[in-house]
C-alpha cells in the first residue's frame, strides 16, 4: 500500500506537506509544492486511509444538512440552499451528508439521531424543530446551525427578515393601487410563513385597510399554490386583485390557477412570491418576488459551521439577513429583458 511517506519521497517534501494539501491545511503550501504533491498522488495512485485521517483528527469530516421541505426536496429554496452548502463543505474538506424531514418532527428528530450516530463534525438545521431534550444532549457534542428564527442558545442562528419582506411584498402591490390583497400561504404555524402573513398585515394597516383580508392556506408546493389560488380567485363578488404568495413555487403555482380561470397576470390578477429562486426569472410574465441571499446565506451557515468545528468552543452567532423586491412583469411592472 502507498503512504503518506511514499509521496513525500517522490515529491522531494515532508509527510507533514503532504498532509497539508490532501487536507487543505491546517497550513499554507506554496503552489510549486503543491503541484509536486499532486503529481506525486497521481503517479502512485495514493489513496489517504480515512479511518487513520479520523483517528488522528478525531473528525469523521463530515456534515450533516437536514432540511424540512414538505414538498419532497423539490423546493428551490431548500435544493439551491443545500447545493450551495455542499460546494462550501467540498471546498473546505468536508463531505455533506443530506436529510429532508419532510415537516415531520418525528422524521426530523429520527435524522439528527441517525447523524450524531454517524458522528458527523457539525449540523445545518434547516428549519427543523429540536426537541429541548435533543438539544441539550447535543450541547458540547456537535456545534450547530439552524436556519430559523428561534433555536437554543447555544445553536448558531442565522435567518431572513422574513416580516419585512412580506411587509415590502404588499406595500409594493398597494403601490399599484391594489386594495384587496390576498395572501396563499402554508400552514400559518410555520414560522417564516406566519411572520410574512404578519408583514402583509402591517401593510394593509399602514395603508387603512383593516381586517385580515382574503387568505387560502395550502401546501408550500405548486400545487397547494395552485388550489389556493383556485380557491380565492373563483369568487367574482370579493375576487382579490392582487395575490401575496409565502414562497415563489406557490405563486407560480397561483399563475397557473389564475389562467386556468381566463385571467391574465398582471392585468387581472397581480402576483408576488418569496424566495428570488432562479426559476422566478422564466415565468411568463416574470415572477415578482422577495429575493432571500439563499447562496450568501448559505455560504455564511457552511462558514459558521466549520468554524466552530475547528474552532472548539466558539461562540454561537446570530445573523438576520436582509430581503430584497425583485420587480418583474407579473405585478404590473415593466418585464426586464433577458433572463431577469
Amino acid at each position: 500500500m502507498v503512504t503518506r511517506n511514499d509521496v513525500a519521497r517522490l515529491a522531494g517534501t515532508s509527510p507533514a506537506v503532504v498532509s497539508y494539501v490532501m487536507n487543505n491545511g491546517p497550513k499554507p503550501v506554496s503552489a510549486a509544492a503543491r503541484q509536486r504533491v499532486l503529481a506525486a498522488v497521481k503517479e502512485l495512485g495514493y489513496r489517504p486511509n480515512a479511518v487513520a485521517r479520523s483517528l488522528r483528527s478525531r473528525r469523521t469530516w463530515t456534515i450533516g444538512v437536514i432540511a424540512s421541505d414538505s414538498a419532497g426536496g423539490t423546493s428551490p429554496f431548500f435544493g439551491q440552499f443545500t447545493r450551495a452548502c455542499e460546494e462550501v463543505a467540498w471546498q473546505r474538506g468536508y463531505s455533506v451528508l443530506l436529510g429532508n424531514s419532510a415537516e415531520d418532527p418525528a422524521r426530523a428528530e429520527g435524522y439528527v439521531r441517525r447523524f450524531m450516530e454517524h458522528q458527523v463534525d457539525g449540523l445545518v438545521l434547516m428549519r427543523v424543530p429540536v426537541s429541548p431534550d435533543r438539544a441539550e444532549e447535543m450541547r458540547g457534542r456537535v456545534p450547530v446551525v439552524t436556519i430559523d428564527h428561534s433555536a437554543p442558545p447555544h445553536f448558531s442562528r442565522l435567518a431572513v427578515d422574513d416580516e419585512e419582506g412580506g411587509y415590502q411584498a404588499t406595500r409594493h402591490l398597494l403601490e399599484h393601487g391594489h386594495r384587496r390583497i390576498g395572501f396563499v400561504g402554508g400552514p400559518l404555524d410555520i414560522t417564516p410563513v406566519g411572520l410574512r402573513a404578519e408583514g402583509r398585515r402591517r401593510a394593509l394597516r399602514e395603508a387603512g385597510l383593516t381586517g385580515e383580508g382574503p387568505v387560502a392556506e395550502g401546501e408550500l408546493s405548486l400545487e397547494g399554490g395552485y388550489d389556493a389560488a383556485l380557491r380565492l380567485l373563483r369568487s367574482s363578488a370579493d375576487r382579490p386583485t392582487a395575490l401575496f404568495a409565502s414562497i415563489d413555487d406557490q405563486a407560480i403555482g397561483a399563475m397557473r390557477a389564475a389562467a386556468d380561470l381566463g385571467l391574465r397576470v398582471p392585468e387581472d390578477v397581480a402576483v408576488v412570491g418569496f424566495d428570488g429562486a432562479r426559476e422566478a426569472a422564466y415565468t411568463v410574465p416574470g415572477l415578482t418576488t422577495i429575493s432571500q441571499p439563499i447562496d450568501e446565506m448559505a455560504r455564511h451557515a457552511t462558514e459558521t459551521l466549520v468554524g466552530a468545528i475547528e474552532q472548539e468552543n466558539a461562540a454561537p452567532l446570530i445573523k438576520i439577513f436582509s430581503a430584497t423586491l425583485v420587480p418583474r412583469g407579473s405585478c404590473g411592472c415593466p418585464e426586464p429583458r433577458g433572463r431577469g
